[in-house]
């Protein structure tokens, strides 16, 4: 039976989805308008962050995967992203 507070936590996790999905598509979009490359990798960065938020979430409550190892995930590839955004903000 699933709580009133993993149904929040459902969606909040779904809207946190679609947001940072469509701000990693309208980074996208401006590097495709300006050709700073910069863009590309930072839209790539906060793409893998957004999925590896929302991979956290489905590996615990969809494949009852431990919380330790969802959050395990989640943190590497929050390190993964932020490194590819360091990197696209640092490129020359």
């Amino acid at each position: 039976m699933i709580g009133p507070f993993e149904l929040l936590l459902g969606l909040v996790k779904l809207a946190v989805l679609v947001l940072g999905g469509a701000v990693s598509v309208m980074a996208y979009r401006a590097y495709l308008r300006t050709k700073i490359e910069g863009l590309q990798y930072f839209s790539a960065g906060l793409l893998v962050i957004t999925l590896g938020m929302f991979l956290a979430g489905v590996l615990h409550h969809v494949l009852g995967v431990s919380s330790v190892v969802g959050l395990f995930i989640e943190s590497l590839l929050f390190c993964v992203g932020f490194l590819i955004m360091i990197f696209a903000l640092y490129r020359r």
